[in-house]
């Protein structure tokens, strides 16, 4: 720096600046010591904002975390299961091998609710939500529907909801057996118990193949739904027409009875004595049920020997006849 102070003084710059070389030599040396003070403040400023910036990401980086550990505690969920299966060993390692696992670690708490009091307390029934027998249906099924709430109010209104039955009726929790939808047996052995009037009927010798294993009742019922097409009037015949296809028609000539009343005014769905799942022994005292004004010549026909599907064998809707004849 100094031989180059000494060339410029050498040069025309000494002349235009005046004064003596050592003068110069100074005012050179002083500006430079100025912009060398002014680049070390530069970077001293430089480093601060840096640093400044660092310990910014990291505050908000430590900020983020702690909402996130306030919004889900994850150390506290982890000690759920692990505090339950200190005595509740074989019912968590059940838990663990069927699709109620996948709620996590909470698993227990999600369901029965008070249970910081019940560990505290060192166990017990009363301080827990234990679905005991002396729970009302209606408060063990709501904790289910929480997570099912595809169901919700329609199961409600169902009859299995609005009867004294919650989802542990026919469901198990905490173990997995070989029926699918963690039914405690399969799902025509878990209506067998409630329905025995109607499992009698699949007895008989006309019956759909329930006993086969052909179907199963929820092939035409779903027991989580109001029963409103198996039961009530009117179209009744839907469900019946998901096997049986070619009575359903579109017909040009109708059947009121099937359009109207349903397949059911016919027909015993579960089971009869009569041929054809019928709900008369004979065709004759079924068809005059409803057609008590019959045409004159008609009365010649006795109740117990006419075959009234004899003549009008489309019994079900034609496209040729109106009365569904031949």
């Amino acid at each position: 720096m100094i031989t180059k102070i000494r060339f410029y003084l050498k040069s025309p710059v000494r002349r235009a600046w005046g004064g003596s070389g050592r003068e110069v030599e100074s005012r050179i040396l002083a500006g430079a010591a100025s912009r060398r003070s002014e680049l070390d403040s530069k970077t001293l400023k430089n480093r601060i904002t840096a640093v400044a910036r660092v310990f910014g990401f990291l505050g908000l980086t430590a900020g983020l975390a702690g909402i996130l550990l306030a919004a889900k505690p994850v150390r506290q969920e982890a000690k759920s299961v692990e505090t339950c299966g200190e005595c509740h060993e074989e019912i968590v390692r059940g838990l663990g091998r069927q699709p109620h696992s996948a709620i996590g670690a909470a698993s227990c708490t999600v369901c029965h609710t008070g249970a910081e009091k019940h560990v505290q307390e060192g166990g017990g029934v009363d301080n827990i939500f234990a679905f005991k027998s002396s729970d009302l249906p209606t408060q063990k099924a709501q904790v289910c529907l929480k997570c099912h709430a595809d169901y919700g109010s329609r199961f409600m209104a169902g009859p299995h909801g609005k009867a004294p039955l919650d989802c542990l009726t026919c469901h198990s929790v905490h173990t997995l057996g070989t029926n699918p939808n963690l039914l405690k047996t399969s799902a025509t052995k878990s209506c067998a118990p409630c329905h025995e009037d109607i499992f009698a009927k699949f007895a008989l010798n006309e019956r759909h193949r329930l006993s086969e294993g052909v179907l199963g009742c929820t092939a035409c019922h779903n027991p989580h739904e109001p029963a409103t097409r198996e039961r009530l009037g009117g179209f009744k015949q839907e469900a019946c027409l998901k096997c049986h296809t070619d009575k359903g028609g579109p017909f040009l000539h109708e059947h009121g009875a099937s359009r109207v009343e349903g397949c059911t005014i016919c027909h015993d769905p579960h089971g009869s004595a009569n041929r054809h799942m019928l709900t008369f022994q004979s065709v004759g005292d079924l068809c005059f049920s409803c057609h008590v004004f019959a045409p004159q010549f008609h009365r010649s026909f006795g109740q117990r020997t006419t075959n009234c599907v004899a003549c009008h064998a489309s019994i079900h809707g034609s496209n040729l006849n109106p009365i569904f004849l031949k």
